[in-house]
């Protein structure tokens, strides 16, 4: 039980009485005749005070909460008494998790049901549990607050950001995809797959002019096409060491989750081939090649539970599991990042190995404050040594990607916010350009 702002005012106001008392005696009687019967009121308030029967509160959300996003989380509270009360709720989340806006109140009267509408934010992926709620009530004209907990608890679970998916399939269908930084995915008149037939227009290729349809029609017609399909498409995702840092409140791997099931949303509609492996130390997780759209689930299944962890990860046994698992031509997307020399140089040479019978893609997430630092003005540095290790690390990482352009292997190198729409824009120009 705790005070009630009346309380303290109806305390308070014996004040006066027990100073008047120092010069008029009756006041001081007065003053005692008061407490006794503001304690009398406190009893029975106390005596009165609702129970957690009296309260019946429910909780609604969905089953799958999408990592950074938030998700709307309703919160059904039934006042069971006769009496008006108000209600104060408050969610005991874990620190990954967060509920906007923090405190629900209302006034409800008896027998009356209210609907709190919150937003919950999840900030790692995973299995998570939510605490009870913390309630406080205050019947109308009390003088104590009742305070207690309601055991709510519930899992939820926690995915790579499906909520971007959904968004960009209906983009897609809009045709509005391009004005959001991603290319169209099917480009007509490029690639070799046959697409359709439409009439000839000026500067179009004479190969492309069907003659058949030409002669029946009395018109020229050419051939549309779109870049070919079943196609392999293979990521390998480092949750090791190089990518266990954050950007904007989320892990860089978090990113790479996140722009990982993008591609295969795209690839598997395209109808490629999609596999996955992550890695760190040890092989965490591996998906075998799949192909159709409605095998996403598969994917965000395999994604769900990677986390960073803070050890050197082993390129060398990633690589060569993936040499063993995957034989057919490739387009491999390794995502990491360069921090030192020695694992670049394990990285390249395995790289430059797989350039030979695939097409290796390096997608590396570049650190902007460590730029930033670099590249702030020597007058206005306040720590020469840590900007002295800063371009140190960046010429290191500049040396390595270099390295690899030279022996034949892609790099895509950006901002970790930027990354899905760069990695779907690469994926497309090599389906289009036909480099697969």
């Amino acid at each position: 039980m705790l005070p009630s702002p009346r309380l303290i005012i109806l305390t308070l106001a014996a004040a006066p009485l027990f100073l008047a008392g120092t010069l008029y005696e009756p006041a001081m009687a007065l003053g005692v005749v008061y407490v006794l019967v503001l304690a009398a009121l406190v009893t029975l308030d106390a005596l009165l005070l609702p129970r957690v029967r009296h309260l019946n509160i429910q909780r609604h959300l969905p089953e799958r909460l999408s990592v950074g996003h938030p998700t709307p989380m309703t919160l059904d509270v039934q006042n069971r008494m006769r009496r008006s009360a108000q209600i104060q709720l408050a969610e005991d989340c874990p620190p990954e998790m967060e509920v906007s806006p923090g405190l629900c109140e209302a006034m409800l009267r008896g027998g009356e049901t209210v609907r709190f509408a919150c937003r919950l934010t999840v900030r790692q992926r995973g299995a998570h549990r939510l605490g009870p709620v913390f309630v406080r009530i205050l019947p109308a004209g009390g003088l104590l607050y009742r305070q207690f907990t309601m055991d709510l608890e519930a899992e939820v679970q926690v995915f790579p950001n499906l909520v971007n998916v959904r968004k960009s399939e209906l983009l897609a269908r809009r045709g509005a995809s391009a004005e959001q930084g991603l290319a169209r995915l099917r480009q007509i008149g490029q690639g070799s797959e046959f697409e359709s037939l439409r009439p000839y227009i000026r500067g179009d290729e004479m190969s492309r002019i069907e003659w058949k349809a030409t002669a029946r029609r009395g018109t020229l017609i050419v051939k549309n096409y779109e870049p070919e399909r079943q196609q392999s498409i293979l990521v390998a995702i480092d949750v090791g060491r190089a990518t266990a840092g954050e950007f904007q409140g989320l892990s860089r791997v978090d990113y790479l989750v996140n722009a990982t099931l993008m591609l295969a949303f795209v690839a598997l509609r395209q109808r490629d081939q999609f596999s996955l492996l992550a890695f760190s130390d040890k092989i965490e997780s591996y998906l075998p090649p799949i192909s159709g759209i409605k095998n996403l689930e598969q994917v965000a299944r395999a994604l769900y539970q990677l986390q960073p962890r803070l050890v050197e990860s082993d390129y060398g046994a990633a690589c060569r599991f993936l040499g063993l698992k995957n034989r057919k031509r490739s387009l491999l997307c390794m995502m990491t990042d360069i921090i030192d020399r020695q694992a670049s140089d394990i990285l390249i040479a395995y790289m430059a190995r797989f350039a030979c019978y695939h097409l290796p893609l390096a997608v590396t997430l570049s650190n902007t404050d460590l730029q930033h630092l670099a590249h702030q003005p020597l007058g206005g540095c306040d720590d020469l040594h840590s900007k002295a290790v800063a371009c140190d690390i960046l010429s290191a990482r500049e040396e390595a990607l270099v390295s690899m352009r030279r022996k034949g292997v892609s790099v895509l190198d950006v901002p970790p916010n930027r990354l899905t729409p760069e990695l779907i824009n690469r994926y497309t120009l090599i389906k289009s350009t036909r480099r697969l």
